[in-house]
């Protein structure tokens, strides 16, 4: 009976939200619209049409050219990475040992 019930509202609500249209949707579109048509009809300022060179970041200027491997930052994942790697390597064997659980 639930499932039956279930079924006739999931099907309902697709319907019911359907026959109650947005009433302020066209309003919406008109808003957009007038604001939209307002600023294309604006003239861009002389600093708007000003193209300047970006400041430079402070990341670009010694590092730009090295690898990142290169980088302290990156010396030090690698050995994250090599540490890591050589813990798995070296548990993984006493990792197959043989469970000893009561239910095994």
């Amino acid at each position: 009976m639930s499932v039956l019930l279930a079924a006739l509202i999931a099907a309902g609500a697709p319907l019911s939200a359907a026959a109650d249209p947005v009433k302020s949707y066209p309003a919406a579109t008109r808003l957009s619209s007038s604001i939209a048509a307002k600023v294309g009809a604006l003239s861009p300022s002389a600093r708007a049409l000003a193209q300047t060179a970006p400041a430079p970041d402070s990341s670009d200027t010694a590092e730009s050219g090295r690898s990142f491997f290169r980088t302290p930052t990156g010396v030090a994942a690698l050995v994250l990475m090599i540490a890591g790697a050589g813990y798995v390597a070296y548990s993984i064997p006493k990792d197959n040992e043989k469970v000893h659980s009561p239910i095994r």
